[in-house]
């Protein structure tokens, strides 16, 4: 591998850019040189900011649309960025291409595909994504993260089941009590981790809110790390009002030290992408899912439905998740110690903590 540079590229949500990090981080971490690639607008990510300057790139290329007015201006900025990464492969000596999925990993998967470069996927949904399927009959390889997906890729191309790579921060070295107290939550008895995405979502916030308002008594000692997105933040802040002050709770736009979060909970409430997930699980993290009903082919529903199983998890739908519904729920499981012990068991048992080194393992195998 020496002399020879890598290319990551993927986009459009956290869970397409954060598992591309954890593989940039085990890449260097070999000795070996890569890039991270991704969209113009997801520079707003802020946990690109692991990633070294020189080594993050971003480039124009679009989203899907289904605006036939603006078929021809996509077309355009994807020709655009396939021109553009075409070059930039060419002029770095790129000797492989991998694709974490999204849209705007198109452009460059397909410059790569027709310069001859060996291009490898990684799918961190159940059902494989749009992009994963076309670009499938011309990868080396594809990395799933579950056993499901598989029923999706038969073309005879090489699948390896490794897991969602896990960015090194979330492996915090804290223990549970120093956590808390960097939330300001030391004195708490318990503690709900809530993360809704890197967008935020209306519906775990106002879930929230109304479990703090509504089972004020039954929540006083337990304590809330509340991560709303950059969308939703000044809203909830807004309308928490006297609800923050009938508990403790520590609420921010994102949780930059998510590794610590994950240390100092009982419990986690999120939506059900894999990259969370797997997060969640390598900490040994019980947790309730609750998966958005609008995601592409349902996969968020089918990733819990895999949590699930294990017994690592408790899926409510999206429009079971109010205070009625699911705040007896939550009350349950917090006070059922021995049951979330063995969901923290069967978490750890589901997770793959070594995704990024196996993903690496493989590609750096195949390019000697």
């Amino acid at each position: 591998m020496k002399g020879k540079n890598i290319l990551i590229v993927g986009g459009g949500t956290g869970g397409h850019i954060s598992p591309g990090i954890a593989i940039y981080e085990e890449f260097v971490k070999r000795g070996v040189h890569a890039f991270v690639l991704v969209g113009r607008r997801d520079a707003r990510f802020s946990s690109l900011a692991d990633v070294k300057d020189a080594d993050l790139l971003l480039y124009g290329a679009p989203s899907l649309t289904k605006n036939p007015v603006m078929l021809p201006i996509v077309a355009l900025k994807f020709l655009h960025a396939y021109f553009w990464a075409k070059r930039f492969i060419a002029r770095s000596q790129i000797a492989a291409v991998i694709g974490m999925g999204g849209y705007v990993s198109g452009p460059a998967l397909l410059a790569a595909a027709r310069m001859g470069v060996p291009v490898y996927l990684c799918e961190q949904n159940s059902v494989p994504g749009k992009v994963t399927r076309y670009f499938a009959k011309r990868a080396a390889a594809i990395f799933t993260t579950f056993a499901a997906s598989d029923e999706y890729l038969k073309n005879g191309v090489k699948i390896v089941q490794a897991g969602n790579p896990i960015r090194q921060r979330v492996f915090a070295p804290i223990s549970c009590e120093d956590a808390r107290r960097a939330f300001n939550l030391g004195h708490c008895k318990r503690v709900i981790l809530l993360i809704g995405g890197s967008q935020g979502a209306l519906r775990l916030n106002e879930l929230m809110l109304g479990l703090k308002t509504k089972f004020s008594g039954e929540f006083a000692d337990t304590g809330v790390i509340w991560s709303t997105g950059d969308l939703s933040y000044n809203e909830y802040r807004e309308k928490s009002g006297r609800a923050l002050e009938k508990g403790s709770v520590y609420m921010s736009p994102f949780i930059e030290n998510v590794g610590a979060a994950y240390r100092a909970s009982d419990i986690a409430i999120s939506r059900a992408g894999s990259g969370v997930m797997m997060e969640i699980a390598a900490m040994g993290l019980p947790s309730v899912m609750i998966p958005y009903p609008f995601a592409a082919a349902n996969h968020q529903d089918k990733n819990a439905d895999e949590f699930v199983e294990a017994g690592a998890a408790v899926k409510i739908a999206n429009d079971d998740a109010t205070p009625e519904i699911a705040g007896p729920i939550i009350l349950d499981l917090l006070g059922n110690p021995m049951r979330l012990a063995k969901m923290a068991e069967k978490a750890l048992k589901v997770a793959r903590p070594d995704a990024a080194k196996t993903i690496v393992d493989e590609i750096i195998t195949a390019l000697r």
